[in-house]
């Protein structure tokens, strides 16, 4: 395969994992249906399945893609924290309302809601899910790492869980539960001050009875 048909093919793929992510936050899992993003894609359903044999592919391939977006700001705010450790309360802020704000504005959290929904369910996505969150509680890590580097690495795991926690929490509070305009800004407001707190170690560690 040529470079070119090879970048066109990329682009092709990119193309249709934006349309099909649409499909699935825009209609919801029961539409998520090859037909229908073919569809939307305007192409043959044949053609679809040429790139994504099956609905799971491309499924997979959605989560996939949308993970990669949220890695890649916690990556960011790392590589800023190195380059001026002074910001690193800022920096570590601004992640959490990014994050906060692509689930909740942007459609994150119907992405990672379905792939919670599906891991019940499917081994497929329950290996998924369980990659997708090692992978983020390490990346997590990093930047807890270099806002508190006293810690030894279990404490820096089981802060990431608990901010994750927090934050999925949270996504999914203010995208079902909540209404109100200036509840759901009140509740994310708090929630990255205590995200912070948390990598700096303010929630402790529970005392021994």
């Amino acid at each position: 395969m040529t470079p070119e048909r090879s970048s066109r093919g990329d682009a092709r793929c990119s193309a249709l994992v934006d349309a099909a992510r649409r499909v699935l936050v825009e209609d919801g899992l029961e539409r998520f249906v090859m037909r229908e993003i073919a569809t939307r894609a305007g192409m043959k359903l044949g053609n679809l399945q040429y790139y994504f044999a099956t609905r799971n592919d491309l499924l997979e391939a959605v989560i996939r893609a949308e993970f990669d977006r949220d890695i890649a700001a916690v990556r960011g705010v790392a590589q800023d924290i190195v380059n001026d450790p002074s910001k690193s309360d800022d920096d570590f802020a601004t992640l959490s309302e990014a994050l906060l704000r692509n689930w909740l504005t942007n459609g994150g959290a119907s992405v990672f809601a379905t792939l919670s929904l599906l891991s019940y369910h499917d081994d497929r996505f329950r290996r998924l899910n369980r990659e997708i969150y090692e992978t983020f509680y390490t990346e997590l890590g990093h930047v807890i790492r270099r806002i508190d580097a006293s810690i030894d690495e279990p404490e820096v795991h089981a802060r990431a869980r608990l901010i994750t926690a927090l934050i999925d929490g949270v996504a999914v509070q203010t995208h079902a539960a909540v209404d109100d305009e200036s509840t759901r800004t009140d509740l994310l407001d708090r929630a990255d001050a205590l995200v912070l707190e948390i990598a700096r170690g303010a929630s402790g560690t529970p005392s021994p009875s």
